[in-house]
């Protein structure tokens, strides 16, 4: 996911692409040019979903204001990589903290659910930031200055030492064992899985070169676990080898290592690969050309795990994020079958790689990591592992099951302030949801007990928040640190293990719970309330 989470229902999918053109004004310094692209990427009754895409042509930009009208009444119900506002037909979006700025010949976007009722036609006619759009490119009169900057190479933060020492398979130790040291986690959000127009960079979306400061301080906040999301995307050649960039697999596995060699353990996964509304995804469960997604994803998964064979178990290896199909809703065939074939995919492919990989722990989703379809019978099949070391004992496993929850997101993430309090504590019941409370976040958990940890297979909640909405109400981060603290406790009764969704955005809608580039603390209060103090 980027910077936010949408879980939502659905029930079909419909495509309609829709292009106009835009010109671009920033402050009386840019010139005119730049083009819109609207998408509607799943149609359902009375819903449907949106991509719009801005591409820049002319002067860049530090801020953005897109504005359009509806023709047939429909309504933004919740927006992502953005902030929305809508006053009858006439929406204005602008943009989030981490993505104001488009350089000559660069993009924005973002997404959004919305209600129709009748027909859903597309937006005819945009502004950004107060101009009618031309579709006329023009030179810049000046040279670019805020083109997104490529990663750094020379001030990325050494390897501490020592490095990681190698080991020697094969990694032991229970699921209770596991699920015990690895504890409570942190996302490192929006980072290695942040693109630009597809190519991998983890100052893309503006968040700083990650260092090991940064990593000593989520160790010292007492952080047990780091989840690395990654995106591979453009860095993949192309067939039949599918190479990875070999500068990318490093910068994998120097920031791994800034977590690992500091005691802490480690998940990286295959992140924004799968996202219909990321540009250059290609894992796509419902896309045509399934043979050639398997083969692709098969080499790129053989060329990273063949760089940690000699890591130890404190290194633990995911699949893939929130894989789905452009829904929410109920899953569908073959779609979900092709996600059960990913991850035996990933299962085989890594055990053959050898070394610690034939016994390290595997992590495995079902459909959008959602606890529902994963547990409920819809399809999800947890995969063979008929190639790990036999030095394993038959009785154990080497398999975990990924699941998210930001149940409700009326609360966790819905850019408004409808919502801000959760839990028992809350004082003012019309800011607080008739669901999701505590006993429904029980329930939940207890699906996952009863389908997995009971039979040997650990869960691990990988990821879960809140969004800051103390623009709303001050109390806000009072609720946050509550339903944190609820979900860990909940979590861990249950024998789950757990990571704090932080896409380093501090203030409004931030999840962030450290300043990145500070290295400092933020949100002391629920982090106090995640380790249970």
């Amino acid at each position: 996911m980027r910077s936010l989470r949408q879980v939502l229902s659905v029930a079909a999918a419909a495509a309609v692409a829709v292009a106009g053109s835009l010109v671009v004004a920033d402050q009386a310094s840019a010139a005119a040019g730049c083009r819109v692209d609207y998408a509607v990427t799943n149609q359902w009754q009375s819903g449907f979903g949106a991509d719009v895409r801005v591409t820049n042509l002319g002067d860049p930009v530090s801020s953005w204001d897109v504005r359009f009208s509806f023709g047939a009444g429909q309504t933004v119900a919740q927006l992502w990589n953005g902030s929305v506002t809508q006053s009858g037909a006439a929406v204005s979006v602008r943009n989030a903290a981490w993505n104001g700025s488009i350089g000559t010949g660069g993009t924005a976007s973002f997404g959004f659910n919305g209600t129709w009722s009748g027909s859903n036609p597309a937006p005819t006619a945009f502004t950004l930031n107060g101009v009618a759009c031309t579709g006329s490119p023009v030179t810049p009169t000046s040279t670019p200055t805020t083109s997104p900057t490529p990663t750094p190479t020379s001030t990325q933060t050494p390897r501490p030492t020592p490095t990681p020492t190698t080991t020697t398979g094969p990694i032991g130790g229970t699921a209770a064992q596991l699920v015990t040291a690895m504890g409570k986690g942190w996302n490192l959000g929006n980072q290695l899985e942040a693109n630009i127009n597809g190519v991998p960079s983890e100052t893309a979306w503006g968040n700083p070169v990650i260092t090991g400061a940064l990593l000593d301080r989520v160790k010292a906040a007492g952080f047990s676990t780091v989840r690395i999301p990654v995106s591979y995307l453009a860095k993949i050649g192309p067939a039949p080898s599918y190479t990875v960039d070999a500068a990318w697999l490093d910068r994998i596995q120097q920031v791994v290592d800034l977590a690992y060699d500091r005691g802490l353990h480690v998940v990286i996964n295959m992140h924004g690969d799968g996202y219909k509304s990321v540009s250059g995804s290609w894992l796509i469960c419902d896309a045509a050309s399934q043979t050639a997604i398997k083969e692709k994803y098969q080499k790129v998964w053989q060329q990273v795990a063949s760089e940690f064979t000699t890591y130890g178990g404190r290194l633990i290896l995911e699949s893939m994020n929130e894989n789905f199909d452009g829904q929410y809703g109920n899953p569908t065939q073959p779609c979900y079958s092709n996600i059960n074939a990913y991850n035996q995919i990933f299962v085989d492919t890594v055990r053959k790689t050898g070394g610690n990989n034939a016994s390290r722990w595997l992590l495995v989703p079902g459909w959008n990591t959602n606890i529902d379809y994963t547990t409920g019978g819809y399809g999800f099949v947890i995969p063979t592992d008929q190639y790990r070391s036999s030095a394993i004992p038959s009785t154990e496993k080497r398999l975990m099951i990924s699941v998210h929850y930001y149940d409700p997101w009326d609360f966790t993430g819905a850019e408004n302030g409808t919502y801000t309090q959760w839990g028992p504590n809350a004082t003012d019941p019309s800011k607080k949801t008739s669901w999701g409370q505590q006993d429904f976040m029980d329930a939940q958990l207890k699906k996952t007990y009863d389908a997995f940890t009971s039979k040997g297979y650990p869960v691990f909640v990988g990821e879960y928040g809140s969004i800051d909405k103390t623009a709303f109400d001050a109390a806000n981060n009072r609720y946050r640190a509550d339903y944190a603290r609820t979900l860990v406790a909940t979590a861990t009764k249950y024998g789950a293990a757990t990571a704090y969704w932080d896409n380093g955005h501090n203030g409004q809608y931030g999840f962030a719970l450290f300043d990145r580039a500070s290295a400092t603390v933020t949100q002391q209060g629920i982090i106090d309330a995640i380790m249970g103090r």
